[in-house]
């Protein structure tokens, strides 16, 4: 039987356990509440779904780790997300804040399929403007900004 996807909303926990746990070693629930700018119920929530996911290991009073498929699963969210930060700030040469808040909401719309044609048309565009020397301020122009 297949597992349902999971929300936008229990992605974005993930990847914010994810990133958490590449800065500080172990996520908590006030850093992930914070990260997210959440209240400390809606984290335990999220954490009690994940965890009957088979996502994190999350005990009360305790740090909330990722398991390894929960981690394969966060570093494919992150992995879209900076990816569609660089599109947009990269191609579309949007401003650094409103590519990253652009990428979270698009991350979640997705698929894997789709993000790799997007990686490689990004490579495109980049190999494209280096080999015909097209600055920033000119591929501003060219795209409208």
């Amino acid at each position: 039987m297949k597992k349902k996807p999971l929300t936008s909303s229990l992605e974005d926990y993930l990847e914010a356990i994810f990133i958490l746990e590449k800065k500080h070693r172990v996520a908590r629930v006030k850093d992930i509440a914070s990260h997210l700018d959440v209240q400390m119920p809606s984290v335990t929530g999220a954490l009690r779904n994940l965890r009957d996911k088979g996502l994190v290991v999350y005990e009360k009073n305790s740090y909330i780790n990722l398991t390894a498929e929960g981690l394969e699963k966060a570093e494919r969210i992150a992995g879209r997300h900076d990816l569609l930060k660089g599109f947009l700030g990269e191609v579309l040469a949007l401003d650094e804040v409103r590519a990253d808040e652009e990428a979270c909401r698009i991350e979640h719309a997705i698929s894997q399929d789709t993000a790799k044609k997007l990686q490689n048309l990004m490579n495109f565009i980049r190999k494209s403007r280096e080999d015909r020397n097209i600055s920033d301020s000119e591929w501003s122009r060219i795209i409208g900004g």
